[in-house]
């Protein structure tokens, strides 16, 4: 066995011991919140210490804090709803993964931190995107706008588009999805499971999206945007991977979207798991899924446009807060 194919093996199957052993189904919400906490955060100065060019700022909607994070001159910006079966996650957790991000795609990162579950049920992440999408428009107008999320947060980044289309608002100019949860009435679909997925279950996903749904229809488009008329919404990239239970529901919105005349791109990551990209950055096909992501990013953003150089003195923000330093951070 190759050096590579034993990494590959290795981190694979690590993956799926830890994320079993840390959040089972019957987990408690706020036990997996403060585990999530705990070995997912990383600090400003962690980062600065290894990435000296990061550029982090600070930013309220109101109640809601938002933290924006690039390396060098951004192109374009993101708002990036964080996973975590909306029950976990926060900026800090996903500190790590925004400045890979920033750094992969060219572009500054606007992480809201949304309001979790079982506390704020729907539609109180919703809303939360909503206010944090027009604040985003307010900060960088005339940048190209994108969306993107993971696993819960790419289902919320779906359901954020559709009401937007339907308040009549403007919409990004494209969305990027890892592994989203897109019908938390039937997550993971009805077939069979493959056995292949290494950590999510039915059971899983089941239990935990009780808590977001709440009293709330979960078969209702914005709980469950596959449920959703699409027409009208900007082009996405869907990846998944092959191994992950929430593969066949990612097909299906895909096959729907194309149905209603969006240009919807499917990549599968062969033998890869839930949110490989993000948790497995290291392996050879998390390196091409960030070219394609990249790619997409460039294909859907104004190739002749730059932004111009944003006012990082806090300007843009009456709690804005920044920490600028020179060079692109590496990751």
């Amino acid at each position: 066995m190759s050096t590579e194919t034993l990494t590959h093996w290795l981190s694979l199957r690590a993956y799926g011991v830890i994320t079993r052993t840390l959040f089972g189904p019957r987990t408690h919400p706020k036990v997996m919140r403060r585990r999530f906490e705990r070995f997912g955060a990383t600090s400003r100065r962690r980062l600065l210490a290894r990435h000296p060019g990061l550029v982090f700022a600070e930013h309220a909607v109101g109640s809601l804090r938002m933290e924006s994070i690039h390396a060098g001159s951004p192109e374009r910006a993101v708002l990036y709803l964080h996973g975590g079966a909306f029950v976990m996650g926060s900026p800090a957790s996903y500190r790590s993964r925004a400045a890979r991000m920033a750094y992969r795609c060219r572009a500054e990162l606007f992480v809201p931190d949304y309001r979790l579950a079982p506390e704020h049920p729907f539609p109180a992440a919703l809303e939360d995107a909503v206010a944090a999408w027009r604040q985003l428009r307010m900060l960088r107008p005339g940048w190209p706008l994108f969306v993107a999320g993971d696993s819960a947060g790419g289902g919320l980044a779906l359901s954020l588009m559709i009401r937007l289309r339907d308040l009549g608002e403007p919409l990004p100019d494209g969305a990027v999805l890892v592994s989203p949860s897109v019908d938390l009435a039937e997550p993971g679909g009805r077939g069979e499971e493959s056995g292949t997925d290494l950590w999510l279950t039915r059971q899983h996903l089941h239990r935990w999206f009780r808590h977001y749904i709440g009293q709330a229809d979960p078969a209702q488009p914005l709980v469950s945007p596959i449920q959703a008329n699409l027409s009208g919404l900007p082009p996405f990239l869907l990846l998944a991977g092959a191994d992950e239970l929430l593969l066949e529901e990612g097909r299906r919105m895909v096959d729907r979207a194309l149905s209603a005349g969006i240009d919807a791109q499917l990549l599968v990551g062969q033998g890869m798991q839930h949110d490989w990209p993000l948790t497995l950055p290291w392996l050879p096909e998390s390196r091409h899924a960030w070219k394609v992501i990249a790619g997409f990013l460039d294909e859907h953003a104004s190739q002749s446009w730059r932004p111009a150089a944003p006012a990082w003195n806090g300007a843009s923000s009456p709690r804005a807060r920044t920490h600028a330093l020179s060079e692109g951070a590496r990751s």
